[in-house]
Parts: structure tokens; sequence; C-alpha cells
């Protein structure tokens, strides 16, 4: 997500294929897909792991394990111009408050309850042990069941928003290019600074993707050629909502609905905060339901897990708190660029 498809591969490789989508047996009796076939990534003598040659090869340069802050590969053919590219660059100076390592920047709640970036459900399936085997299996059971259920019915929603997430997003708030210039450029942002982001961190954690250990799922285009782990249209999704909701004039439509359990009476358009995007409930705020629907797709169309869904939405709560609410100088990411367009953007929707 957030890169033209035909980077992924030659042209064509990756092109739609119209799998048949009745999940029935056929006349002779055979199965439609292989669904008890499942290679376990810890059975060798090494844990499955994304490769180097397994990246699409324009973007091999995250594979590296020394982040380049000053994103020089990434940065090549882009508008440097562009204030969403300005803060991205903001952002990536400042690494070691976001993607240093695996085993520090990640601080899980229960080690750091003030400051915690992903939750220990999120990295269920990463020891290599047969508690690890059992979480992804479980994990593969559940996209096999969207794939049987689902994938049908939301196919054409999936691949529009494959890469068309942005689109969605505007077309939600009804937003112009027009009347809404810098808000448009508010979703290019979220859009850079999660590409700069979950690319780090997906080169961290080298997750393979479902269709590698379970060939029955047979997405109809794609997987990406890049890790799984976490989910590139969730965290893009939910850190984008999170901007938006710092408009006023969008918050009062889209923000946090609140029912108190006494009154019944409903409180609308209440602010978010990090706590809200805790676990795995679902959470009562339009623009924050469109980015966990977008990331669902994704499970529909088994190009990642349930757990890099909701690893995306953690990390991107955490980012978007580290950019605009922390108070600890120490911890605070400064990207001045980013507050500039949040400034304009709130103008153009009169409260």
């Amino acid at each position: 997500m957030g890169y033209p498809r035909s980077y992924y591969a030659t042209p064509g490789e990756l092109r739609y294929r119209p799998w048949a989508l009745d999940i029935t047996p056929d006349d002779a009796g055979n199965p439609p897909f292989l669904f008890d076939v499942f290679i376990d990534p810890y059975a060798g003598p090494a844990a499955m792991e994304w490769q180097t040659g397994d990246w699409d090869p324009a973007l091999r340069f995250w594979s590296l394990n020394n982040f380049d802050p000053q994103l020089g590969e990434w940065l090549k053919g882009m508008d440097t111009s562009r204030p969403s590219i300005m803060a991205a660059r903001e952002m990536a100076v400042q690494s070691q408050r976001w993607g240093a390592d695996s085993t520090t920047f990640l601080e899980t709640k229960a080690a750091a309850p003030s400051m915690y970036w992903i939750e220990p459900g999120d990295l269920a399936w990463r020891p290599a042990t047969a508690a690890g085997t059992a979480a992804i299996k479980a994990e593969i059971v559940q996209l096999q069941q969207l794939m049987t259920d689902d994938r049908e019915r939301y196919l054409a929603e999936i691949e529009a928003q494959a890469d068309g997430l942005a689109d969605y997003m505007t077309a939600f708030i009804g937003a112009d290019g027009v009347r809404h210039p810098w808000t448009i450029e508010l979703i290019n942002c979220g859009l850079a600074m999660t590409n700069v982001a979950y690319m780090r961190w997906k080169s961290l954690y080298k997750r393979v993707r479902p269709s590698v250990l379970c060939p029955a799922l047979a997405l109809p285009f794609g997987p990406p050629a890049h890790p799984a782990f976490p989910s590139g249209h969730s965290t893009a999704g939910h850190f984008i909502a999170l901007l938006l909701l710092e408009i006023p004039g969008l918050l009062k439509r889209f923000g946090k609905s609140v029912t108190d359990p006494v009154t019944l009476q409903t409180q609308t358009g209440m602010a978010v905060v990090r706590k809200d995007l805790d676990g795995t409930q679902p959470i009562n705020a339009p623009l924050l339901w469109l980015a966990a629907r977008l990331a669902k797709n994704r499970e529909r169309l088994g190009a990642h897990y349930a757990s890099d869904s909701f690893a995306g939405r953690h990390l991107a709560a955490t980012l978007w708190h580290t950019l605009l609410h922390e108070t600890r100088a120490n911890k605070k990411i400064d990207c001045p660029s980013l507050d500039a367009v949040i400034v304009r953007a709130q103008a153009e929707w009169p409260v």
C-alpha cells in the first residue's frame, strides 16, 4: 500500500486473477482448496523469514539493517517541495524515537504502561515455539473462513482499496482539492509518514505472508512484495484517521460517540485519546471504523493476518500520540511541517 502496484513485480505478475470464489467441492468431490495444507514456519533449522530477494527490487533498500534517516533512496523521484515529503523527512531523522530496532523501540504495554507501542497479543506469532505455531495456525484458519464467507462479496471494494486508501478517506469526509487542498495534503502527510514507518517496521520483523504458509488462500492479486507485519493499510488508515480528527470541523462529525449507561444519552463528536485504540474492540468513531474496514478487507483478501491489523492500529496510535500529544521532551517527535499543514487544514472546516 502506498506504492504503485507495478513496483511490486514485473508487469502482469501480480495482476488480478479471477479465482473461482464459490467455495464448494466440484462434481468429482475434490475440495475447492486444500485448506489442510499448512507450512510451519518454525519447523526447519531456522525460522522462515522474509528474505532480501523476496522484496520487490525497487524496495530492497528497506531490507538493509542500517536505516537511512535521510531517506535518500525513497525520495528519489519524489517532489521534495511538498510539505508531506518534508514531514516524512523530519520524522525520519528522529528514528531513534520510533524505529530503532525490534527490541527497544516497540516497548510493550507491560514494560512501559505510560508509553507503549504494541501489545503482547500483537506478537503472539513470534516465538519459535509450539505456542507461536499455534497462534499462526489459528490466524490462518480465520483467513480461510474469511475467504470462504466474505471474499467474493467484498472483492470489488478490496481491489479498489489496494492502492486507493487515500481516495476512500477523501470521499468519506467529502473533501476535494478545490475547497480542501490542505486537508488533501494532510492525508498525503499521513501516507508519506506511514510509508516510512511501516516499511521500517516490516524490515525489522520480516514476517512471511499467510499465503506463503497456506497456498490455498490463493490471492486474486498480490501479495505485495514486502513483509506482512505490521499491516500497511491498517497503519496508514488509522494514522490518517487520527490526523483528520485533529480538525474540529471533522471531529464534530466523525469523532467518538459514547452512550451514558444510566441516561442512555449519546454524546457524539468527542476527541479520541491513545487509550481508545487499545486492544481489539471496535472503536465507535466513523473515521476509525473506516480504518478498521480497510484493514479487515486485507484479511478478507488473505494478504495479511489479524495480528498485523491490530499491530498497525496500535503503532499508528502511538506514532500519532508521540507526534502531536506527547508532553515529554525526550519522547516527542517534532515535525513542524506536519503541524503547519494541520493548522491550515483546520481552517478549511468551519465548526
